[in-house]
């Protein structure tokens, strides 16, 4: 793993990967993954989408058809190669991170962007900061506007989590985004039956690819024999994306700051869009993965 930086503290253990992301290629506790471990030829072919987890900057989720408009000019962003219907969760991850500090347990990364190839019209300045602890992993995310004029701006980060058959999850929501046929959010409905998790249960073996508003900022993740995971996430992630690939040993649940296709307008009455900075403006928050043996 020639490009990655290993952290320990305790019995815990990260990988990241500045070259690519500045995602992260493993997070253990012992010998046990606790998100699903990248693979050696994935990090040879800088398969950003396969590692365990990496940062949703400067938007997540995905844009339709990769157009949207912003102050009465029109954009058009490259589509994503797993989804050619849209834009997808950003190109920060694909891009070399410059480390800024390093320690034993701490380690920041940094990445100054500016336009170009229509990745994304609007300059900014973004951070990762990975922390562990005895007992967590902590990542703090941001990202500044520097662009010369008011940009809009998404967080989140996207972790792949172990999936085994007894796995259980919970956590609260207010409601569910009900999706069109490009898989763009068009309404909120209440979620309920299988999308409900506010009592836990086991994942379902079938998909679910949903974006949850008004949740609680914390996913408990158990399953018989494994450490506990606990997902907390500060108030500044108002949406959990939940994702369930059938017939995958994995699973995702994300923080995120708006729903899918939040830079275009949708008209419901939760409607949470990208947020908006002038220049200077940051928008910042933190995710932790509590670890409970």
């Amino acid at each position: 793993m020639g490009d990655i930086i290993h952290l320990s503290a305790g019995a815990l253990s990260l990988g990241v990967n500045p070259q690519l992301g500045a995602s992260i290629a493993y997070f253990r506790h012992g010998d046990l993954a606790l998100l699903r471990d990248t693979s050696a030829e994935a990090i040879a072919a800088r398969d950003g989408r396969a590692f365990s987890a990496f940062p949703l900057i400067p938007f997540s989720n995905r844009i339709r058809a990769g157009e949207f408009e912003w102050r009465g000019e029109r954009y058009q962003l490259g589509r994503d190669a797993e989804d050619p219907r849209h834009a997808l969760h950003g190109n920060s991850r694909f891009w070399p991170w410059a480390v800024t500090r390093q320690t034993e347990d701490y380690l920041r990364c940094a990445l100054e962007y500016s336009p170009q190839n229509q990745d994304w019209p609007f300059a900014f300045h973004a951070w990762q900061v990975f922390m562990l602890a005895g007992d967590r992993l902590r990542v703090a995310l941001g990202l500044r506007n520097v662009h010369h004029a008011a940009a809009p701006a998404g967080l989140g980060l996207h972790p792949y989590f172990v999936r085994v058959p007894s796995a259980e999850l919970r956590f609260d929501a207010g409601y569910v985004w009900e999706k069109d046929a490009a898989d763009i959010p068009v309404r909120s409905i209440p979620d309920s039956g299988r999308w409900n998790f506010q009592a836990r249960h086991d994942i379902a073996p079938g998909l679910i690819d949903n974006d949850y508003g008004g949740w609680g900022g914390v996913v408990q993740i158990s399953a018989p024999e494994r450490p506990m995971l606990t997902l907390k996430a500060s108030k500044v992630f108002s949406q959990l994306v939940l994702f369930t690939p059938e017939g995958k040993p994995y699973f995702a649940a994300e923080p995120v700051t708006h729903r899918p296709d939040g830079i275009n307008p949708n008209g419901d009455a939760h409607d949470l869009g990208m947020s908006v900075l002038q220049p200077g403006e940051a928008l910042e928050g933190v995710v932790e993965i509590l670890v409970t043996p």
